[in-house]
């Protein structure tokens, strides 16, 4: 049953994050209800602040969404929320805010979920995580496989998948197998149908080397893995992928706005360009899980918190893209149920 209900997570407290929830609050049409994940007593003086109502849940089952008033699902943080500092015995709590909002979408209590930017840094330096993001968490919390989510950068002008994400440069060679390329282009293929309702959907991968590695004389990653790859698909039905294709020539010429996503081979490769397209319209969603979760583009930027220049636009974009998703998975529930 349809609730369209989002949760979302302020991330790294010190961080924007607190801002950027509460800001985005004020933003948000009637229509599209949100519960958000914080200590309730710990965030009430910001929200104070920013002339924003908030009222204290422990239980979904608790919400109210009349009056304008924002939902706090309460979680205990140990330290102050301190905008520009860093507290690494909130790390913990950091922590389980994003175990809560996976479980409720789960156990279907809510639709979606969209996480707020942390620090991995420390949230590792406190021992309680493991793990390289928010995706490789999200997938273990999911009980998928490693590797199995796929992280879909996107705006207005771009949709870009990363195949490597947080991985050192000298590792990402290694990476690119012919296995972990048929899946996440299987992958981005049927979650463009399903999630985006493109019926027919063209993808356009990108070479690892300069020049696509120029037949071989710059790099062999095109020959042995990429062509191969694209080849074998392509005589499938339903696959349509183009490429490899050089980055830079395939962005200086504007080529993307003849596909609906690119594949990219490794982080910076992917998200350089589309925050140059468009920084602050950029959501990333992950693709490969059971539940939608989408994020803004962008990380807890701590210095910016401390001067107070804080923008939502990233955070309400992710919200309202959480939205749409909703609205189309329930849709296609309805289409094929009645069939």
């Amino acid at each position: 049953m349809k609730k369209n209900i989002i949760v979302l997570t302020m991330g790294e407290p010190g961080g924007i994050g607190p801002q950027i929830l509460l800001r985005s609050f004020t933003a948000i049409s009637e229509k599209t209800r949100v519960i958000a994940i914080s200590d309730f007593y710990k965030i009430k003086d910001l929200a104070k602040t920013l002339d924003i109502k908030i009222r204290k849940i422990t239980k979904i089952s608790e919400a109210c969404f009349k009056n304008r008033e924002l939902n706090i699902l309460h979680l205990e943080y140990q330290a102050p929320f301190i905008q520009g500092e860093y507290n690494q015995r909130n790390s913990k709590s950091v922590i389980n805010s994003i175990k809560l909002a996976t479980n409720l979408c789960l156990n279907e209590e809510v639709d979606a979920m969209v996480t707020g930017p942390i620090n991995k840094h420390i949230l590792k330096q406190s021992g309680n995580f493991r793990f390289r993001g928010h995706t490789d968490y999200l997938e273990y919390l999911c009980n998928k496989k490693s590797g199995s989510a796929l992280m879909m950068m996107s705006n207005p002008k771009l949709r870009i998948i990363p195949l490597t994400i947080h991985e050192p440069l000298k590792k990402v060679s290694s990476l690119i197998t012919k296995q972990r390329l048929k899946e996440s282009l299987s992958k981005t293929t049927e979650e463009l149908k399903t999630k985006f309702n493109i019926n027919h959907p063209k993808i356009a991968v990108l070479g690892l080397n300069p020049h696509s590695g120029e037949n071989g004389d710059i790099g062999k990653e095109e020959i042995q893995n990429i062509i191969p790859v694209i080849s074998e698909l392509n005589r499938k039905p339903h696959f349509n992928i183009s490429g490899p294709f050089p980055a830079d020539g395939y962005f200086g010429c504007r080529a993307f706005e003849e596909y609906d996503a690119t594949l990219a081979m490794y982080h910076d490769q992917a998200l350089i360009p589309l925050k140059l397209l468009g920084f602050f319209e950029s959501v990333n969603t992950t693709m490969g899980l059971p539940i939608i979760r989408t994020s803004p583009g962008h990380g807890p930027a701590i210095e910016l918190a401390k001067k107070g220049k804080v923008s939502e636009k990233s955070f309400l974009a992710a919200i309202r893209l959480a939205n749409t998703l909703i609205t189309r998975k329930f849709t296609s529930k309805t289409k094929y149920g009645n069939e």
